[in-house]
């Protein structure tokens, strides 16, 4: 009997291994964290955007100049001490152009940048509009137009509310967060920050904020994570990512919050746009960041933030 143990020994070890490896077989794949990854059906993904406030292509781009100040290449140092000294504004003008957040987000830019010294803000956007719906309305079309018009030195983009929907790629319908979609959408918005960058503008990309949704949630992240992929290979353009602006300290969807110490609404009954008070803590975090990013001096009107 006891001259049997060791075949005992070898056997249960062997079925051990082969639990293990079952069980790990048997696993859901992680989901990449990776800004070029698609969705996988039901996954939830941690990307990029939501985590690194400001990527910056800070490439050779030349400054847009005509008396404006904005410049995200504004560098003096010492042996060891680099800083980025802060201008005054100069004579700026800003297009701001999305869909019906980006709406949210201009209107409440005019409102908190009304009267600054310098600056003339021009607000071109349409709801229900977006990249991958150019049989409603073809933004590389209008932006030329909107462009030539206005001779931007910085240009706020916000789009995506509306691009969780499939398009059609060299004549077929290929749908939302497939390999072709993907590939085409991606080329839709490097057209749209080259087209800007042409004219001598600075891109500034602001990212989605966190949604109540949840399917439409995950759709939102992925877009983020594709307009910041374009971004840190674009000269000239930057992507500030707001998702977490607008999240509780768990990372969770919340609709109201503590306001320069009021509790407020933040968001709409549809859990993606913003109420009054929201647009104003998102056009101050924006503005804010514009001042940080490009090195001048603009103060929001009313500033509004969350205080938790």
């Amino acid at each position: 009997m006891n001259d049997r143990w060791p075949l005992r020994l070898t056997l249960a070890l062997l079925l051990f291994i082969l639990i293990i490896v079952g069980f790990q077989s048997s696993r859901p794949s992680s989901v990449s964290a990776d800004a070029s990854s698609t969705i996988p059906s039901g996954a939830t993904t941690t990307l990029a955007s939501t985590t690194t406030t400001v990527a910056i292509n800070r490439t050779v781009f030349a400054p847009p100049g005509r008396g404006c100040h904005v410049n995200l290449d504004i560098v003096t140092s010492t042996a060891t001490s680099p800083s980025h000294p802060t201008l005054p504004l100069g004579h700026c003008t800003v297009l701001e152009v999305g869909d019906s957040i980006g709406n949210d987000l201009g209107w409440a830019l005019t409102r908190e940048l009304a009267g600054t010294p310098g600056l003339r803000l021009v607000q071109d956007d349409k709801s229900s509009t977006g990249l991958a719906n150019a049989w409603f309305y073809n933004w590389p079309v209008h932006l030329k137009t909107f462009l030539a018009q206005s001779r931007p030195e910085l240009t706020v983009v916000s789009f995506g509310a509306n691009d969780e929907q499939g398009m059609e790629v060299n004549g077929h319908a290929v749908a939302f967060g497939t390999a072709a979609w993907k590939a085409d959408y991606l080329k839709l918005v490097g057209q749209i920050d080259h087209m800007i960058t042409a004219t001598g503008s600075y891109v500034l990309w602001v990212g989605l904020p966190i949604v109540a949704p949840n399917g439409y949630r995950q759709g939102i992240n992925y877009l983020n994570s594709l307009y910041r992929q374009v971004a840190v290979r674009t000269p000239g353009v930057s992507f500030l990512a707001t998702w977490d602006l607008l999240a509780n300290t768990h990372g969770q969807f919340e609709n109201a919050a503590r306001v320069n110490g009021v509790m407020s609404v933040l968001r709409a009954s549809d859990g993606i746009h913003f109420s009054y008070v929201g647009e104003n803590v998102y056009a101050t975090f924006v503005a804010r960041s514009i001042g940080a990013i490009y090195h001048v001096v603009l103060t929001p009107k009313s500033p509004m933030v969350i205080t938790h």
